[in-house]
């Protein structure tokens, strides 16, 4: 345990910096485990609406896709936005490829 002030403050920023991070990191993988079950399954429908955000008729969010979930990862500062860009192009060419094949 640290003794130093500093130290416990920094312990404390740590911990609380920690539990936002893992919650935003666990919305993602649920996400990305989602698309990927689709894509595996070959259901480029279920595949699209898990990737993009769900709207309803008065253009509100219902629930955020794996392309915003990323968007946020990267507002926040968890991952790079390099990273992020890379993470959505790998994931929409998934969804040309199976595209492809179903054509």
């Amino acid at each position: 345990m640290p003794i130093i002030k500093s130290a416990k403050k920094q312990l404390r920023q740590n911990v609380k910096k920690n539990a936002r991070n893992s919650h935003f990191k666990a919305l993602y993988r649920e996400a990305r485990v989602a698309f990927e079950k689709a894509i595996k399954a070959g259901d480029l429908k279920a595949a699209k609406e898990v990737y993009f955000s769900k709207s309803d008729k008065d253009g509100k969010n219902i629930k955020s896709g794996l392309q915003s979930i990323i968007d946020k990862l990267i507002k926040k500062n968890i991952i790079h936005l390099n990273n992020g860009s890379r993470k959505k192009s790998h994931f929409v060419k998934m969804m040309k490829e199976l595209d492809t094949k179903k054509a």
